[in-house]
């Protein structure tokens, strides 16, 4: 049998794979997450509760320049995604020499085929310009530690990545990890440990205090209460009893959804010696980042929940390493190498495709949920009806403002609802009033409302409770939407009426937020619904 080498076996999966991105990205509805995304955008602040504000800002600017579609929600994917990509060729001309193109590929293809990074880099999510700013900060960095071991040190490359790192804070909180990684690679080695005498240093770490100076002035003006949310989601469980099958759930998932056939080969290079003997800090650096993050949210999950996504960065430099797997290639080697553990590539391969040709059927076609009744994946049952939903309810809004002389408030049961409805009629003023506390609890503080009529969006998911009845002198139903493609039912919209608004004294700056349940119940539905559906038998212990 002949030797296999270069690219053949890369390009089906990056084709196969490269369309179904396109697709999601073109013909899927927002995402509810997306859809809160873009709402915050619309409601410019310093930050959120949420999460940081970068991505709500780039939202709110395409839309400010470009409208309102699903593609401009999506079309700052391809900065992020460039940019992402950039780095990750970077650091591969740094690490393979001539080799660097098919390294490249390899990482490309891998994170295609990855679930976890194929969701992640197709939904607007903040995530994307985690890690595209998060891989900038690290390769940045690295380039620096190897050329102060040399020598001097290029300081525009150490505030580079200090000013890549406070952006990817201004994503999400997790990027402190690598800020971290940075650290214990500088600590852990001697040639770089006189840095800690020199002022650059702190003046990189100025500047990534400065870039995450907007976090600080919202969470000073509202009790900081977005820290509040993230310390008590992250570690107050209700408990101090110490919980191994959580940990063992969050390992199990990440294994699974990261992909089996990825998982192994990271393993064996974190035990490999072209990782861990790498003349460069990137072996420590890499090594570092996945240690900590493992390791934090492991030690979170003993007592508390721990979200497999929130581990994302462990692995966006152990993708680097994968061509030494699979090709065995190293720097300044340009001679064709061929492919080694292939079956274990084709499957990869292949199990990332499946993935992604259910995540597009299930939400650019039809929920595959819905062939089987009318329960399960309710997130995924989200995506559609809109383009029905919004119209009645803009149809009844404007019948109430002729009626009334002033238009009603525009109210849904939950957060997803009421960012899909904003999204569709794009009105910025959709509110939410449920249990959970969330962003729209910040913004109905800052409008009146009692008094006021509304028109109430509800589903069997986030039914009209008797708690939220009570706070109107009266309810009234007006239309029932039933949702439903190809004569499959999907999912019920009930619109109702209410008068005289009278909101109860609510604060979210006291109330613990609702969640640990739906957390334990697996958000980020789009890959749990579709794993589960491939991998149920695998699962179902898990869970």
């Amino acid at each position: 049998m002949s030797e296999v080498t270069g690219w053949q076996p890369l390009w089906v999966g990056l084709i196969f794979l490269g369309i179904a991105h396109v697709v999601y990205s073109c013909f899927a509805f927002p995402n509810p997450d997306e859809a809160y995304y873009w709402l915050w955008g619309q409601h410019l602040d310093w930050s959120y509760y949420d999460h940081p504000p970068f991505h709500a800002w780039v939202q709110g600017g395409f839309a400010a320049l470009l409208g309102t579609s699903r593609g401009v929600v999506r079309l700052p994917t391809l900065l992020s995604n460039g940019l992402l990509l950039w780095s990750y060729y970077q650091i591969a001309r740094d690490l393979y020499g001539k080799q660097a193109g098919l390294a490249w590929g390899i990482i490309v293809a891998s994170l295609l085929a990855s679930p976890l990074y194929f969701v992640f880099l197709t939904l607007a999510w903040p995530d994307q310009w985690l890690l595209a700013f998060s891989l900038l900060s690290a390769h940045w960095g690295i380039r620096f530690f190897d050329q102060y071991r040399q020598g001097e040190g290029n300081s525009t490359l150490l505030y580079g990545a200090g000013l890549a790192l406070g952006l990817a804070c201004l994503c999400k909180y997790t990027a402190v990890f690598v800020g971290l990684a940075a650290i214990a690679t500088l600590l852990s080695d001697r040639q770089l440990r006189p840095l800690l005498r020199e002022g650059r240093l702190y003046r990189a770490g100025a500047i990534v205090a400065l870039a995450t100076l907007p976090i600080l002035i919202w969470n000073y003006q509202n009790d900081w209460l977005s820290f509040q949310y993230y310390l008590t989601r992250s570690v107050d469980s209700g408990g101090t009893a110490v919980k191994p099958l959580e940990v063992l759930s969050f390992w199990g998932l990440s294994i699974l959804i990261v992909s089996p056939f990825l998982s192994w080969p990271f393993l064996q290079l974190l035990r490999s010696q072209p990782l861990r003997q790498s003349q460069s800090s990137l072996g420590p650096f890499t090594i570092g980042l996945f240690a900590l993050s493992t390791g934090v949210l492991s030690g979170v999950g003993l007592f508390s929940t721990a979200l497999y996504y929130w581990n994302i960065l462990a692995y966006v430099l152990l993708v680097v390493w994968l061509p030494t797997y699979f090709l065995g290639i190293g720097s300044g080697r340009s001679k064709a190498t061929p492919w080694r553990h292939l079956g274990l590539w084709r499957w990869a391969q292949g199990f990332g495709g499946l993935v992604a040709t259910l995540l597009v059927v299930n939400y650019c076609v039809l929920p595959i949920s819905a062939l089987f009744g009318p329960d399960g994946d309710p997130d995924g049952r989200m995506l559609f009806g809109w383009d029905t939903v919004g119209p009645t309810v803009q149809a009844v809004q404007q019948e109430q403002t002729v009626a009334e002389g002033k238009p009603p408030l525009l109210l849904t049961t939950d957060y997803r609802s009421a960012s899909a409805l904003a999204f569709a009629l794009n009105d910025p003023g959709v509110l939410a009033v449920s249990e959970r506390i969330d962003q729209f609890d910040i913004w109905a503080k800052r409008r009146p409302l009692a008094g006021r009529s509304a028109l109430i969006l509800s589903d069997d998911w986030h039914p009209l409770t008797a708690a939220l009845n009570q706070q109107f002198e009266q309810v009234r139903p007006v239309a029932t939407v039933p949702v439903q493609r190809w004569g499959v039912p999907i999912k019920t919209y009930y619109l109702h009426f209410g008068e005289g608004f009278e909101p109860l004294p609510r604060s979210p700056f006291t109330l613990r937020p609702r969640g640990m349940a739906d957390a334990n119940a697996l958000p980020l539905t789009p890959l749990n619904a579709c794993l589960m559906l491939a991998l149920k038998p695998a699962l179902s212990p898990l869970v």
